[in-house]
């Protein structure tokens, strides 16, 4: 009985690590693979004007000092949970997307003219560069105390494995679509909401501290108690 129940526990808390691995897997290619794809537009936009990518870069870079900030400050000044402050930046990725998906339809909207990569550096350094700490946050709050290295080693490859999956599909759907660079953002829009559903619905932080303590505590009892068999054998012996 004791082995069923400690088999069930396991399955699930596999069950829960592979919701949030999956989860941050499609976000993290979703918007790796985002940023690929709007340098490319821009780029053929603004046709590789060194000054104007550059005034571009230094308002990006801007705004990412303020967006984190503001994220901050504003968890703070009204005690939001880091999950919300995470949920607020995967809304901000999937409107990304939307925004891009646009200009499949349309010359005069998605990335398509120069005022929207101004646009577009605001937008992202105000609230979607915030990923990039929430994250890394989010593993932080469902990883069991003592066990970092491992949880953060499986998450750093999960980052790594995503930074050329979504780039390939991308590159396959723009081959098949006769050259549009606009095409991949229907993909990236469905990642995206794919990777918000797991996240959002199948994460709960609340519950994951409950459920650390009781892994840590049965992984002491665990320990003590093979300790104890060990020490006997020894006597015996």
């Amino acid at each position: 009985m004791a082995i069923e129940t400690e088999f069930t526990i396991s399955h699930w808390q596999a069950l829960k690590l592979l919701y949030s691995s999956l989860g941050y897997f499609l976000l993290g290619d979703s918007l790796n693979t985002t940023v690929t794809v709007i340098s490319t537009l821009q780029n053929t936009v603004i046709a590789y004007d060194t000054l104007s990518l550059t005034y571009i870069l230094l308002v990006g870079i801007a705004a990412q000092a303020v967006g984190i900030y503001s994220f901050w400050w504003i968890q703070q000044r009204y005690g939001l949970s880091t999950k919300s402050m995470f949920n607020a930046v995967m809304i901000g990725i999937i409107l990304l997307d939307g925004w891009g998906m646009i200009g499949i339809w349309t010359q005069s909207f998605g990335f398509h003219n120069v005022w929207e990569f101004w646009v577009y550096q605001t937008f992202y350094g105000l609230f979607v560069c915030p990923w990039y700490s929430y994250s890394q946050i989010m593993i932080s709050e469902v990883t069991p105390r003592g066990k970092e290295f491992l949880f953060f080693s499986l998450f750093s490859i999960i980052g790594k494995t995503s930074s050329f999956i979504g780039p390939l599909v991308s590159s396959a759907i723009i081959d098949d679509s006769n050259g549009n660079n606009s095409t991949p953002f229907y993909f990236l829009f469905a990642l995206s909401l794919a990777s918000f559903a797991l996240l959002a619905i199948g994460v709960d932080l609340k519950k994951s501290r409950i459920e650390q303590a009781i892994f840590l505590e049965e992984e002491r009892v665990r320990v003590r108690k093979e300790q104890g068999e060990s020490g006997e054998g020894s006597l015996k012996s």
